[in-house]
């Protein structure tokens, strides 16, 4: 009976919504596709990385519909940490490419995080991945996204993808 109802939890939760994990799921089916040979050609005007960060390159697969995507920029540490909810301070500008009408992206951070002050007794401590401030991209598979994260930091990225369009009903 338990089993049944996890089941049905689990079809009721994928009818309703995307998720995460569907973005996820839908990002590793696009990874399997073929990368446009133009992404990696116009990366040559980028910047290489500067001192003190390191760059990430993104190369977006080809998908037919790029106007359906953004691509959300998540960086971030792993921590250990305790069982309360954790924020890294930081943000991720967009920066001009001058000259090319391009852009790139740089993650800044003083490292200092904030969380929640809830009792966690008996609770062990935990690795997690502890983020600062998303940013959502455009997604252009004939361009790579170019980040630049401080050393000691990483960047995840994760794919969203937009739903059919819906008529909105007359009141």
């Amino acid at each position: 009976m338990k089993s049944l109802a996890i089941v049905m939890l689990s079809i009721l939760s994928t009818a309703c919504a995307v998720h995460p994990t569907q973005a996820q799921t839908e990002s590793k089916t696009l990874a399997a596709s073929s990368i446009n040979p133009e992404s990696i050609k116009n990366l040559a005007p980028f910047p290489k990385s500067q001192a003190g960060f390191q760059r990430y390159v993104i190369h977006l697969p080809i998908n037919g519909n790029d106007e359906a995507y953004q691509v959300e920029l998540i960086a971030g540490k792993t921590e250990t940490v305790d069982c309360n909810q954790h924020r890294l301070a930081g943000n991720i500008a967009e920066k001009d490419l001058a000259g090319w009408g391009y852009s790139y992206y740089e993650f800044t951070t003083q490292g200092q995080m904030a969380s929640t002050m809830m009792a966690c007794p008996n609770r062990p401590k935990s690795e997690k991945f502890i983020t600062g401030a998303t940013k959502l991209v455009r997604y252009n598979n004939r361009l790579p996204i170019v980040v630049f994260v401080p050393n000691g930091y990483e960047l995840k990225y994760r794919l969203w993808r937009a739903q059919d369009i819906q008529v909105a009903p007359i009141n």
